[in-house]
């Protein structure tokens, strides 16, 4: 039985199609709930703080809450990925990256994609608003056994799978980062904030990678 909750309304828009509608989290209670329900519906992943750009949006069928979206920075590797991005011209912060997107207590079996076409028009203005920066395709991958149906319902391509090695992000402080003697990349965006980053390579199970153009 569906449970019917409250609204996180904050300042931010709402977008709503019939019975679906969509909500910019920005505030803390707004994390809160969906980090809940990803660790509680999730099939393979936990709810992770990222270090990149990062977007998330509650879904909502009739007022109850029923699914999670979150879109960070895209990853311009393996060479799959690399040459959609060079064919269709896209910058790397062209590209957002779907990190998750869980859904749970849906009635109508189309949600998912009635879901992914209400956050691509509103993640568009948001990523301009937020970032500066023009939002052209969106990126997900897809651990198997799982095919992707809900993205190949929405008309997202399929243009390969990963190599099987995962690239780990880790944020160092300013002070750590002057002590640090491995390879580091330092990231200053348009706000003016600075962040420093530490990537390495791990051994993870290949995935199928989807692309949609916005």
């Amino acid at each position: 039985m569906r449970v019917k909750t409250d609204r996180f309304f904050d300042v931010a828009p709402s977008r709503q199609k019939g019975r679906h509608s969509i909500e910019r989290i920005t505030s803390r209670t707004g994390f809160r709930r969906a980090e809940q329900f990803v660790n509680e519906n999730h099939s393979y992943i936990d709810w992770a703080d990222r270090p990149s750009r990062k977007m998330y949006w509650l879904l909502y069928e009739d007022d109850c809450l029923v699914g999670v979206f979150g879109l960070g920075s895209a990853f311009a590797r393996p060479k799959p990925m690399a040459d959609f991005m060079s064919e269709h011209d896209i910058s790397f912060n062209e590209l957002g990256n779907n990190i998750v997107f869980c859904m749970s207590g849906q009635e109508d079996r189309n949600a998912g994609t009635k879901f992914l076409g209400l956050v691509r028009r509103d993640a568009k203005e948001w990523w301009q608003e937020r970032y500066g920066d023009t939002l052209r395709a969106i990126q997900t991958f897809i651990l198997p056994p799982r095919n992707g149906a809900v993205y190949r319902a929405d008309n997202w391509q399929l243009i390969g799978e990963t190599s099987g090695k995962s690239q780990a992000v880790r944020t160092l402080t300013k002070e750590e980062a002057e002590g640090y003697t491995g390879s580091i990349e330092r990231r200053e965006f348009k706000s003016g904030e600075v962040k420093f980053l530490v990537r390495s390579f791990v051994e993870t199970p290949k995935k199928l990678m989807f692309v949609r153009m916005i």
